[in-house]
């Protein structure tokens, strides 16, 4: 077989030089991301996590909504544009996660996607890795992307957003949310308190990712949040090293 020009090894990126205060994205930036369209729709985000399986919110594939009528992008940019790696997949099966709204409204917010056929992979289709169990988020550098709302006035982004995410330690984020039942362990919050930017509703299942020595680890999905206009409400993220195992 040829040998590939670039690694196929999760969380590495190539690049050639809805989210407040965001910013559009070059190709390649964010070879993971996922959008999942409903009836056609683009409804959340997602990420893609090995060749035939997507990561993203449990709160995206409600009871009522059909399997069938889901579809996943990947190689998108621009949800109007399909570009030149842009592939289109069905669905074979979605997973919930089993304490999915058991011990909390939007607790155990986290599903995997199993596609029908196999993802190619390129430069501008690649998966993320999972952040494990132990993964220690202390001074790393995170970023949230999707094509949720730009503005608090309600639109959406056509075109790929991108925002750094301070992470907010879980303590903070129980004082702001008023208590430990609102957030929980499996958890994480982040959001530029200060710069009002957070991650707004058409982001959802969307990835949380940081850096660790150049390699890209997801550490959230997108959640929940009291949305764009309480910027003092950090956005929740699913966290996802306390669910790597069952991924």
């Amino acid at each position: 077989a040829d040998s590939v020009p670039f690694s196929t090894a999760c969380g590495h990126r190539y690049i050639q030089g809805k989210i407040v205060g965001g910013m559009d994205v070059p190709e390649r930036k964010w070879p993971w991301q996922v959008s999942v369209h409903y009836a056609g729709l683009h409804i959340c985000g997602g990420s893609i996590i090995d060749e035939y399986w997507i990561l993203s919110a449990a709160h995206c594939f409600q009871k009522e909504k059909s399997t069938e009528a889901f579809d996943m992008y990947v190689g998108l940019v621009d949800l109007n544009v399909a570009g030149s790696h842009t592939q289109w997949f069905e669905v074979n099966k979605v997973i919930i996660h089993p304490t999915y709204e058991l011990y909390h409204p939007v607790g155990g917010d986290i599903a995997l996607v199993q596609l029908k056929s196999r993802i190619v992979f390129s430069d501008s289709v690649l998966p993320v890795c999972i952040a494990p169990p132990d993964v220690n988020l202390q001074n790393v550098v995170c970023w949230a992307t999707g094509w949720g709302v730009i503005s608090q006035k309600g639109h959406t982004s056509d075109k790929l957003q991108e925002a750094q995410m301070p992470l907010i330690s879980l303590l903070l984020c129980q004082m702001l949310y008023g208590g430990p039942s609102y957030i929980m362990s499996d958890m994480l919050c982040a959001g530029d308190i200060r710069n009002v930017k957070t991650v707004c509703e058409g982001d959802s299942g969307g990835p949380l990712v940081c850096e660790f020595n150049h390699t890209w680890l997801q550490v959230g999905v997108v959640s929940w949040g009291r949305g764009c206009t309480y910027p003092m409400f950090p956005a929740v993220y699913a966290r996802v090293s306390y669910f790597s195992e069952w991924i």
